[in-house]
């Protein structure tokens, strides 16, 4: 295992704060002198900043995924305008409003939001952004970008994914049996290091450049921890350098793997994205550059939900003996070879079937975890919940945060983990009183909603499903040399704009032991779809 103190990255946030608060001043005048719009009564209620015109994105930029908290708290409406320069952000916190939302309407549209959003992270030129924006400015999605979507969702349907499911349990079950014991480091970056491996691999293939090149995860990892810089991009080079530098090395690398075509080795989607993207238009260099927001998409989430799910599940022990006996009882199967050496296979369907705690601990765990925003750009007026104005050229955000925490929702025990809250549904219940109370489908946030799900939701849960179901059966974690106890239940960096799970910022130092029992199989651990 190795350490975070050079990997993990610290935040930026005064940076950020300097970009955007310029940013914000000099577009706000400008907009001040071309236009004189002001706040129509039938918007959602306005919560003015305490400083004018930068109040907010100052607190944005400071308090990252809790700001939205904070400002609800003085503001509780289902949503409310927060004005930001010469536009306003509408703020979503109620379900019901949430799911009127998500429901598609045209005047609402993700697609052109991410569009611009990607072309920043990614620094496409501007040959390739007129292509992903399309000649009709009126359509909700141009024609290439309804190729993508249709390439990654028919892609990673269930019935889709099961080659690069095997790949990736293939790999992480080489890595499990690797394992030695007393090894000893931060559990955070040992599994985010496990996923990096794997999640390559199933995805690009044999030949994928991290493979080629172990050394670019530390690029890779700099370009990610410095997104949010690189998005607001104001002279990027500078202002976020490591991740710029980071960025522009996965590009050349994925360049080299474009050019040799080693993308014929990897999985169908990534196939099928090279060959959409090269016929349609993009170069390889820009195409290499798309690659880098796949690949960002593909790595940044799975290893840390991991990491929040071991961590929830080791620090309890209770818990974890439960989890034991529910995965060995309908999931674990033991076979023997002419040696006289035993096998123990986890299956995954079995896990995802006939285990509810251990999906109710991986939903639980997301929503501590995955504050995320589901984020609309309004494109032409309009109402929703029958009442509320939404004016075209402003944002919505659906604040997955907020509904995640908010007692009214989840009950008094909201800010706490609940092991069994999603025993009996999917959508999770409230327990306070007598009997239980559904909560509204559209509360939980961690895969967006409507017609924005997260289309890798089903091989996410593949793959860290099996690995902490490997972890939780396979090992047994002590506190690293010369400590009495493991530090588990680390903060969380919530004051950083998440993109994804948030990480977290103080180390959980381990070492792992093999349990008793599983000393002769280890190496022969095998994960199963």
């Amino acid at each position: 295992m190795e350490s975070a103190n050079e990997v993990r990255a610290a935040p930026q946030a005064t940076r950020l704060i300097l970009l955007i608060t310029s940013a914000a001043i000099i577009f706000a005048i400008l907009q001040r002198l071309l236009s004189k719009s002001s706040h129509d009564s039938r918007e959602p209620p306005v919560l003015r900043p305490r400083v004018p015109i930068i109040g907010h994105m100052f607190g944005l930029a400071y308090h990252g995924a809790s700001y939205f908290s904070t400002v609800s708290k003085r503001c509780p409406h289902p949503i409310f305008s927060l004005p930001m320069g010469p536009s306003q952000t509408y703020v979503v916190t109620s379900p019901a409003l949430a799911s009127q939302v998500q429901r598609g309407s045209k005047a609402l549209s993700f697609n052109k939001l991410i569009v611009e959003i990607t072309g920043r992270m990614v620094s496409f030129n501007s040959a390739s952004m007129s292509i992903l924006r399309g000649s009709d400015r009126t359509q909700s999605e141009s024609p290439f970008m309804q190729g993508v979507h249709e390439i990654i969702y028919a892609a990673l349907t269930p019935a889709e994914i099961k080659d690069m499911s095997l790949d990736v349990l293939a790999q992480l079950t080489q890595r499990l049996n690797k394992v030695t014991d007393g090894e000893e480091g931060d559990l955070f970056l040992w599994v985010r290091k496990q996923f990096t491996v794997a999640t390559t691999h199933a995805l690009y293939g044999p030949e994928n450049p991290l493979a080629l090149d172990p050394s670019l995860e530390v690029p890779f990892w700099e370009f990610e921890a410095g997104i949010i810089s690189l998005i607001v991009g104001i002279f990027p080079s500078i202002t976020a350098r490591k991740a710029y530098v980071g960025r522009e090395r996965m590009v050349e690398a994925l360049i080299e793997y474009v050019q040799q075509e080693r993308y014929k080795q990897a999985s169908k989607l990534i196939q099928g994205r090279a060959r959409f993207h090269l016929e349609n238009g993009l170069s390889i260099p820009e195409y290499a550059r798309s690659e880098v927001g796949m690949l960002f998409g593909g790595l940044v989430n799975a290893g840390v939900t991991t990491f929040w799910i071991l961590n929830n599940i080791f620090s309890r022990p209770d818990l974890l003996a439960e989890l034991r006996a529910e995965i060995d009882a309908n999931a674990l199967t033991t076979s023997s070879g002419l040696d006289g050496d035993h096998t123990r296979a986890i299956t995954y369907s079995q896990l995802k079937a006939s285990c509810p705690l251990l999906n109710s601990v991986y939903r639980e765990s997301l929503r501590l975890a995955a504050p995320m925003s589901g984020s609309r750009l309004v494109v032409a007026d309009t109402i929703v919940g029958d009442q509320y104005l939404l004016r075209a050229g402003n944002v919505v955000q659906i604040a997955g945060g907020v509904m995640h925490y908010d007692e009214s929702i989840w009950g008094s025990d909201a800010a706490s983990f609940n092991a069994r809250r999603f025993v009996g549904s999917v959508h999770g219940v409230r327990s306070e009183g007598e009997g239980e109370k559904q909560v509204h489908p559209a509360a939980f946030r961690a895969f967006g909603g409507g017609s924005v799900y997260c289309p890798g939701r089903h091989f996410a849960h593949v793959e860290i499903m099996s690995m902490v179901a490997g972890v939780v059966c396979a090992f047994d974690m002590d506190p690293p040399k010369g400590k009495e106890a493991i530090q588990f239940d680390p903060p969380m960096d919530v004051e950083r704009m998440p993109l994804g799970v948030v990480k977290p910022l103080e180390e959980v130092r381990v070492r792992m032991r093999r349990r008793t029992g599983w000393e002769g199989v280890g190496r022969r651990f095998s994960c199963n779809s």
